[in-house]
């Protein structure tokens, strides 16, 4: 979120010190960690509200991270490909306090569960919600003596109920920080990038990588530690080091991404392709820790995508071509391979019309302009037999009888 001093989607009238007190560069953010200071990750789950309506966060992440010690190494952007970072080890490295708090009675729009989980959960009153932050903000000064920095990755929803429905909670915070601005400003190419893709250009495993969309299940003390993290690296960053950081995927690009979580690739129109595949005796997730070995495993058949259950029991891998896919369930089912035996069942639905992305779109503008249609079609009918109805009629003669009886001298 870019600071501009006049802000005019966010009222900062209330708290406009601290506001005016946002850490801009990379430079500022290392002057600040020199000093005593404790940075306070934040991170909402839920919906926006303005104000006056009711609070719509459903879930709250907070993390508080003491200023780096120098003693502990933290390696530098790793561009071989490999993934040397792991969160559960930053995490026990470092003395970090992780709180995540659900609002009783929200349901949380998440529907699926995360890769690792940090925070014990606690279940606050929703009245009561700007009461709690402010004596947990409260109890993390007092423990921690120092000076607390606000910190987030895209605050831009954060500060915005923050402003709306818990201003009490701006009083603790000496200075601000959003990562994304300073992430941005050191990466290549110079897009806005988003929380995925720095830990990746940061070397952490795809298990630890933030996952794709509100609906695809996280909860907020998991972001406040992948945040954290990032803040991390870039406090050792060596001077002039550029980022490669892979941009944020737009919503069309994201249907075609290769790694699911959860799920099998889909739609189907774009993953027509698509084997379902198991180790005989144990869950997938015990042979390979990283599903994203699956593209290595089965390399031969050049997948175009893979994904693994939520539970890790089994996954998918979805292939560019029928015969590629019958060849995979050929050559696996039942075989052999790294030491496990596979059973490999394919998904293959014949009436699912194979499609490009582009052709895609088009196809699901065209259908929705045709129910548009449908539905205009529909109204017009309805007002035209309402129309033709006698009672309508009748109305109609006396409210002109009416008229022409005004109209008589």
């Amino acid at each position: 979120m870019r600071y501009h001093e006049n802000c005019r989607f966010l009222k900062t009238k209330h708290w406009q010190p601290l506001w005016r007190r946002n850490i801009a560069n990379l430079d500022a953010l290392k002057a600040i960690a020199k000093s005593p200071c404790t940075f306070v990750a934040v991170d909402f789950e839920g919906l926006s509200a303005k104000e006056g309506e009711p609070l719509g966060i459903t879930d709250i992440g907070i993390a508080a991270f003491p200023s780096p010690p120098t003693h502990i190494p933290t390696p530098i952007p790793d561009t071989s490909g490999r993934r040397s970072q792991r969160l559960q080890t930053f995490f026990e490295q470092h003395a970090i306090e992780c709180h995540w708090l659900r609002l009783k009675g929200k349901r949380p729009i998440s529907k699926t569960k995360d890769t690792c989980h940090f925070g014990r959960l606690q279940e606050i009153e929703p009245a009561q919600t700007e009461a709690e932050l402010v004596a947990l903000f409260q109890s993390i000064q007092q423990r921690f003596d120092s000076p607390l920095v606000l910190v987030g990755f895209d605050l831009v929803f954060e500060l915005t109920t923050m402003a709306a429905h818990l201003d009490q909670t701006f009083q603790f915070f000496s200075s601000w920080v959003d990562l994304q601005d300073i992430v941005m400003e050191i990466s290549n190419p110079k897009l806005t990038p988003g929380l995925r893709g720095t830990l990746q250009a940061f070397g952490f495993a795809p298990g630890d990588l933030a996952v794709y969309g509100r609906k695809s299940g996280h909860n907020p003390a998991d972001d406040t530690i992948r945040q954290l993290a990032v803040l991390s690296n870039l406090l050792r960053l060596p001077e002039g080091t550029t980022l490669q950081v892979e941009p944020r995927q737009k919503r069309e690009e994201d249907k075609v991404r290769r790694f699911w979580h959860g799920c099998a690739p889909n739609p189907k129109e774009l993953y027509p392709f698509t084997a379902r595949v198991y180790v005989r005796g144990k869950p997938l997730s015990f042979i390979l820790p990283h599903w994203n070995q699956l593209f290595d495993i089965f390399s031969a058949y050049n997948p175009i995508a893979v994904g693994i259950a939520s539970r890790g029991n089994y996954g998918w891998v979805s292939l560019p071509s029928l015969e590629g896919l019958n060849c995979l369930v050929k050559d696996v089912h039942g075989k052999e391979l790294r030491g496990e035996i596979w059973d490999v069942v394919s998904k293959y639905d014949p009436s699912v019309i194979p499609m490009t992305l582009h052709q895609l779109h088009e196809a699901r503008q065209a259908a929705q302009k045709a129910e548009r249609e449908k539905k205009q079609l529909e109204r017009r009918i309805k007002r035209e037999e309402a129309s033709d109805r006698p009672e309508n009629n009748a109305q109609t003669n006396i409210e002109t009888a009416v008229q022409d009886r005004h109209l008589i001298p």
